[in-house]
């Protein structure tokens, strides 16, 4: 409609409403533009306030992660001062047959804990960092990242001392005290069970060695744990004060 007036005032030198027709096309495009702009703007807020609540749980998945890897740690660390006392022929007060069993094979596991980074991933492979407009807050989350990967460059070491342990135990334990283990219950143990498998664990030199060098791998996954939900409790603050102070 517009272009057809436009034609009829030009028809008849009716510059001045040529002009005002001209003036309302660029006016009406311009609020169009900002109109698009201000909804993808809109858009873009909502998309980063998500990404921030995804990168919340993500976070405090992560904290339940490193505590239960400290604890684990601690269970591990139990289970080998059990069997090195028992090696060198100390008897654990009140630690049943089953249990120190069990603790063979415990002691020579090391559970290297992961972070749920899914959504940085996501965050990363399709471009969508420019979301977070905080750029403080962005290379921090970036760092929390890159300081895990960091102590990565462990996890061969720690999974080779736990093959090697599992090698050298190997026909150490019966087959249902395996499974038992496995199971995470206490398999019944006769006291000619139980001698036969000290006497086999004993026919292993290499075991107190091995067991009191893992005491250094676990610590080493205990004090990782600790920074690092020392860095996640903090990111976490600062992406609630963020989201907090930006409405």
């Amino acid at each position: 409609m517009i272009p057809r007036r436009v034609a009829e005032h030009a028809k008849t030198q009716n510059w001045f409403a040529v002009t005002l027709d001209f003036l309302i096309v660029v006016i009406g495009v311009f609020i169009g533009i900002e109109v698009a702009n201000w909804n993808q703007a809109r858009q873009d807020r909502q998309e980063e306030r998500r990404y921030y609540g995804q990168l919340l749980v993500d976070l405090r998945g992560d904290l339940e992660t490193f505590s239960r890897t400290e604890r684990l740690a601690d269970r591990y660390d139990e289970a080998a001062q059990l069997v090195i006392d028992r090696l060198g022929g100390k008897a654990p007060h009140q630690v049943s047959p089953g249990r120190m069993a069990v603790a063979i094979h415990h002691a020579g596991f090391i559970n290297i804990p992961y972070t749920s980074r899914g959504t940085y991933n996501e965050l990363v492979s399709t471009g969508n960092l420019g979301l977070l407009r905080n750029s403080q807050l962005k290379s921090e989350i970036a760092n929390y990242y890159a300081a895990f990967d960091r102590d990565r460059q462990w996890d061969g070491l720690l999974r080779d001392q736990q093959s090697d342990y599992w090698a050298e135990t190997a026909g150490v334990l019966p087959r249902p005290v395996l499974q038992a283990a496995v199971r995470g219950t206490e398999p019944p143990i006769s006291p000619g069970e139980d001698r036969a498998i000290w006497q086999a664990a004993r026919s292993h030199p290499r075991l107190p060695g091995m067991l009191i060098g893992m005491a250094a791998h676990q610590e080493r996954v205990r004090r990782d744990s600790e920074r690092h939900a020392a860095r996640a409790t903090k990111l976490i603050a600062d992406i609630e004060q963020h989201l907090k102070d930006s409405g």
